[in-house]
């Protein structure tokens, strides 16, 4: 099903902007098209409309976008469950199924003299239907807060943040770096959300106007923190602490290693022994090839089920939900993740979870340790912006700083390393809807830059190397007589 926003001249409001809306369009079943048209609620000036994008230069533009991205996210989720459901979803059918949504989260009878809080958990209660990932963020903001209100002994107010937004934010951010040493990066995730539940609030008459809320200042960061694809080769190639029924001595002088024993509920689980036993440190190196192979978050594993994943025989395409967005996201299988499923389904019933569960924590803790016994030691730097300083630039080794959330990076990184892509086939499979979000997890290293000696080269002779990578792949692709045959032909201009 086709989604694009289009603008409508039609009507317009007091500042003398147009209605946007999203045009859903599919074949039907006799192969004509239909459509309809579902107002967003969100007006602006043709000049910053085109293409089918709202332009980032749009006054208040990050509100208007997220009004969009929520009910794109809330389409993309009822025709996401429709085809799970077996239905085959339709315009009509999608448009009736948001309207019932919107009307389930709508407010009736605001509230004349509604608190601060008061409006807070209201606004909580709208986001119910969103998916994990985004609550969390909104409890964060909501605990944050909770603390500054702790902290200072006086409680927020709309008056507060409307009239003395300056001076909260100011006393806000000096709480946070102060006592919690958060980043700039870190608080500006939280001010998105704060001016989110603004807007809510001005929307619904709570506030007279919905104050700008100034973001923080942060690190432009190239090099981000991820494993190469050499070094992903390396972690897969390591059976060092690999359960191993010869091997248990080695094992137990290892105080951080201990058995994962589960057992396997499927018909052929005989076959595999009844009970599948790894050691953690296996399960955290398989959990990290798996995510950087597949692109998945880290919050998606513990739901991850035997059956969940859909295979396409013939594209080898695994496919999931997404924890975070509730999307349905789509990668090919590889090497890697098409061997790691194969060893952790083998003997499970489909309704087995994929992966015994590990607490995020554990996983970060014991993968810190276990890519430092295996000598992950390239120099890197992750600094970041507290305030007006710039702290941690000095180098330090990879195992140090490396964590879950650098899985996505590496997936990104080493797909744009294939140099079979272009950035829209990768977001894609990333499952990233725009590229500021995408952009996030693009590394630039030195090596990328000197590619650009290359541009406008004059000299058209190859190189050795060149001509060397060019027969090798020609001679690859032969069949063994031909090949005898080349070699014959080489033997001979020899002599």
């Amino acid at each position: 099903m086709k989604k694009t926003l289009v603008q409508k001249f039609q009507e317009i409001d007091s500042d003398g902007g147009f209605p946007i809306y999203i045009r859903l369009r599919n074949k039907n079943l006799i192969g004509k098209w239909e459509d309809v048209s579902i107002k967003t609620g969100v007006s602006i000036l043709p000049k910053y409309f085109s293409n089918g994008l709202i332009k980032t230069k749009t006054p208040n533009y990050t509100l208007k976008q997220n009004i969009v991205n929520s009910l794109l996210s809330d389409i993309e989720k009822i025709i996401s469950e429709d085809k799970k459901n077996g239905f085959e979803p339709n315009p009509k059918r999608v448009k009736q199924q948001l309207e019932n949504r919107l009307k389930e989260k709508t407010v009736i009878t605001p509230k004349v003299n509604i608190s601060f809080w008061e409006s807070y958990d209201e606004w909580y209660n709208t986001k119910r239907g969103k998916s994990r990932g985004y609550l969390k963020t909104i409890i964060t903001l909501k605990n944050r807060l909770k603390d500054f209100e702790k902290h200072r002994k006086t409680r927020l107010t709309f008056d507060e943040l409307v009239f003395r937004t300056k001076i909260f934010q100011s006393n806000f951010e000096n709480f946070l770096w102060d006592t919690k040493g958060l980043s700039n990066s870190y608080i500006n995730k939280l001010y998105g959300n704060l001016s989110s539940f603004l807007f809510h609030s001005h929307q619904l008459g709570y506030i007279s106007r919905k104050p700008k809320i100034d973001t923080l200042q942060e690190v432009e960061i190239d090099e981000k923190i991820y494993l190469r694809t050499d070094e992903v080769v390396k972690l897969f190639n390591s059976t060092k602490w690999d359960y191993d029924e010869k091997g248990i001595d080695k094992l137990s002088k290892n105080k951080h290693i201990y058995i994962i024993e589960e057992d396997l509920l499927g018909k052929r689980k005989d076959e595999f022994g009844g009970v599948s036993k790894i050691t953690n440190w296996e399960l955290i190196k398989d959990l990290t090839l798996f995510s950087v192979s597949v692109g998945c978050r880290y919050s998606d594993i513990p739901f991850f089920k035997v059956n969940d994943f859909n295979f396409d025989r013939k594209t080898q395409l695994i496919e999931w939900i997404v924890q975070k967005t509730d999307r349905v996201n789509r990668v090919p299988l590889n090497d890697v993740s098409g061997f790691i499923f194969q060893k952790y389904s083998s003997g499970k019933s489909l309704k087995q979870n994929l992966f015994p569960k590990l607490s995020i924590q554990k996983y970060n803790k014991h993968l810190k340790l276990l890519l430092e016994d295996l000598r992950f030691n390239r120099l890197v730097s992750k600094p970041k912006r507290v305030g007006s300083k710039v702290l941690n630039t000095e180098e330090v080794k990879l195992y140090e700083v490396y964590s879950s959330h650098s899985n996505r990076r590496s997936f990104v990184k080493n797909m744009i390393d294939l140099g079979t892509m272009d950035y829209s086939t990768i977001m894609k499979l990333s499952g990233h809807k725009t590229f500021s979000q995408f952009s996030k997890y693009v590394s630039v290293i030195n090596e990328d830059l000197l590619k650009s000696k290359n541009l406008y080269k004059v000299n058209n002779d190859e190189d050795e190397n060149s001509i060397i990578q060019t027969l090798n792949k020609e001679f690859l692709e032969l069949d063994e007589e031909s090949r005898k045959m080349v070699i014959g032909i080489v033997r001979g201009l020899k002599k």
